[in-house]
Formats: structure tokens, sequence, C-alpha cells
């Protein structure tokens, strides 16, 4: 039996010296939460992205919760998204009230399938939210058109896609969408510990959602305590607490510098994976894209398929923790969660009336593997032959079982 002999994680974060010491830097300056270095992250986002305007918060859940109440979304409105996605995408329409709308998935990209979008608008639909799934971007030209032909507003998910671009032009660029979300967890493909952002084009949403991510108040705490700041302050709506700290910022400003040449790694290790497994019957392999959807690689997908493998993805994922070799599931179809179950069950009308086929199908099967841009060839090329030698005993424990 091939076994690794330390266990290796599906992802890792890769920070770097440079990281460490600004995060010391800041530590030394006094500036430990909010302050100038969380500013200048937000400048280097913005200039990054082409964008005019892009806030940072402590996490895309809240930037993107935030997102919904900045457009005004009103109990019982509804947004259309997709079930694969991690489940914050529908709980941030459920807490301000609305009711997300699922449309199946393209079975090639994983993503959103543009074609299902007008059968599931109604006069109650306010908005769409396509989900860049591990980094390759929806196909957004269609979105947009149906969007504008019907009066709708788009945000998007773009979690999993920083240094992703549509047509030449990086996601949260293009002002035919109102918002997009970025997250910057230690498993995406620049970190800052924790933290998520906003990026806009409109210059008359920025006070609102400064201050909606600080208890109300718009002004820059680092600012008021400047020695020119007034130390009265005016909280002129209810807000959260939500705001991004300097020591995550010391970790981003370093980051985005070296997001390109992270994107380039997990390229090379993403085609890489495609041509060891090329002859691999047992899994369908993801699709890399094409010239117009920039894919920046933030996971590497393989399908499982159960009936030229010999075992189900969850027997598949078991035997490789078994042989010390991590993966994920991303994801599990929200629908599938037992609240989501539940909730549509109420609301069948949230939902196609012949399903979500393509969406169950991939949910069953699909499976990540480990990518980061530290992972070695050599880790490589055990991950595919510890994949090779579970296939191989699976078939045979068939035969014998048979």
């Amino acid at each position: 039996m091939i076994r690794r002999d330390a266990f290796l994680p599906f992802t890792r974060p890769m920070v770097g010296e440079e990281e460490i010491a600004e995060m010391v830097d800041s530590i030394h300056s006094g500036w430990i939460t909010t302050g100038p270095k969380a500013a200048k992250f937000e400048e280097a986002l913005a200039a990054y992205n082409g964008v005019p305007h892009v806030l940072a918060l402590n996490s895309a859940t809240t930037a993107q919760e935030i997102t919904m109440q900045v457009l005004g979304l009103q109990p019982g409105d509804e947004v259309i998204t997709t079930s694969l996605t991690w489940v914050s995408t529908l709980s941030t329409v459920l807490l301000q009230g609305g009711v997300p709308v699922l449309v199946d998935i393209d079975p090639k990209t994983l993503n959103l399938d543009p074609a299902k979008l007008e059968a599931a608008i109604t006069p109650r639909t306010k908005g769409i939210i396509p989900v860049h799934l591990t980094g390759l971007p929806v196909d957004m030209d269609p979105v947009w058109a149906i969007a504008k032909k019907h009066h709708l507003w788009v945000v998007e998910d773009a979690a999993q896609a920083m240094g992703a671009h549509y047509k030449g032009k990086k996601i949260g660029s293009d002002a035919r969408s109102a918002m997009t979300v970025y997250s910057f967890h230690p498993n995406k493909n620049m970190t800052t510990g924790e933290g998520g952002a906003i990026a806009f084009h409109d210059p008359h949403r920025l006070g609102r959602i400064q201050r909606l991510r600080f208890h109300g108040i718009e002004r820059d705490a680092w600012k008021r305590q400047s020695k020119e700041g007034s130390v009265h302050i005016d909280v002129e709506e209810p807000g959260r607490k939500a705001n991004f700290m300097d020591l995550q910022a010391a970790l981003g400003l370093h980051q985005i510098k070296k997001l390109d040449g992270f994107n380039a790694k997990r390229g090379q290790l993403f085609r890489r994976y495609l041509e060891l497994m090329k002859d691999m019957d047992e899994v369908m392999l993801p699709w890399e894209g094409d010239r117009d959807l920039g894919h920046c690689f933030h996971l590497f997908i393989a399908r499982i398929l159960p009936e030229k493998a010999g075992l189900t993805r969850d027997e598949f994922v078991t035997e490789l923790k078994e042989r010390n070799i991590g993966t994920g599931i991303h994801y599990k179809p929200a629908h599938h969660h037992s609240y989501y179950r539940a909730f549509y069950e109420k609301r069948a009308h949230a939902l196609p009336k012949e399903g979500l086929p393509h969406t169950d199908w991939s949910g069953d099967r699909l499976c990540s593997l480990p990518l980061w841009p530290g992972l070695t060839e050599e880790d490589q090329n055990l991950v595919v032959a510890v994949m090779k030698d579970v296939f191989v005993a699976a078939r045979s424990k068939s035969r014998v079982t048979v």
C-alpha cells in the first residue's frame, strides 16, 4: 500500500519573513487594530483589481451581508444564486430577510449556468449572486445582460477568485456589477489570517459601508485618534463591529505583491495534475477555462466516478486520509444541509421544478486535491500514485466481493 509518512494537507498558507516583519512593525507602532496600514492595504487592493473603491472587513461573510443591506434587500425579496457554494452565500441573503433562489450549475465549469437564470426570475427577484467557484470565473456577459433586462443588481462572490479575470479584466473591475466580495481566509490564494473586502464603483456607497462595518460611525478610528482628529463621534445608524486590523493588513500588503506569482505556480501545478491524470478513467478532471475565463486556480476539483473507481467519493476521501493525504469537499450543496432542506421544502418555488440534477450529481462526487504554491512535484506525484493505488485496490476488492 502506497502511503505518505506525514500528513499532507490539501492547502497551506504561504507566509514569508516580509509579512512577519511587517506584523512586528505594526506591534511596535502601537497600531494593532484598524490604522494606517489597513487604509494602505485597501488602496493596494483597489489598484490591483482596477476598482475605484475597496473597503476591507473582518470576513467575506460580513462583507456580503453588508452588500445585501446596502442594496436594500427586504424581507421576501428573492436573490438568484447557486447551491454549489459555501452556505454563507445563501445565509447572507437570509439574514437580511431575503429568499435565495437556486439554479443549476454548468457541469463543465461547476459555476451557475447563465442559461438557467431567466426561468428563475419572478416579480420578487432583486438580484443575482454569481459565485466564481474554484477561481474559474462565471461567464458574466449573459449574467449582466439578463440583470440589465430585468433591472436586477449583480453582486459577484469572488471569495475564491482573487487575481482571476474575465475577458482580460480583473474580477470586480466591471461596473456592471454593483459590488464584488473577496476573501482572505488562510485557505485562499492570498491571506490576511481572516478578512474580506467589498469592491464597488458608486462613490455614494462609501460612507454607508464605512458606517455599517463599524458601529454606524463613518470616520475611521485612526483618523479620529490622530492629533488633528476630533474626540467627538456620531453614530448615524446601527452598525457592526467588522473592522479590519493593521495586523491583518501587515500580512496583506506583502501577500498582494506575491499574488500573481502564487497564482502562476498554482496554474503550473493545476496543469501538471491534468497531465498526470489524463489517462485516469476513474475521475472527471476539472476544466482549465479558456482565454475569456482567466482562472486563478484556487482549487483542483476532481469528480470521483464510482462506477469506474470501485468506491464512492466519501470512501475515496477516507482512503486518502488513511494514507496521509488531505482533501477537501467544495462543497456539499447548500440545499443538502439540514436547515436548507427544511427551508426549501416550505418554499418549493425557490428551486426549479426539475431540481438541481447537475449540482446533485457533482456534489456527490467532487473532491479537492492538495494545491498550494508550496506543494512540491514529489508530493504531487505521490498524491496521484496514491489515487491510482486506491482505485486498483477498490476494483480488486469489488471483484472479490462479487
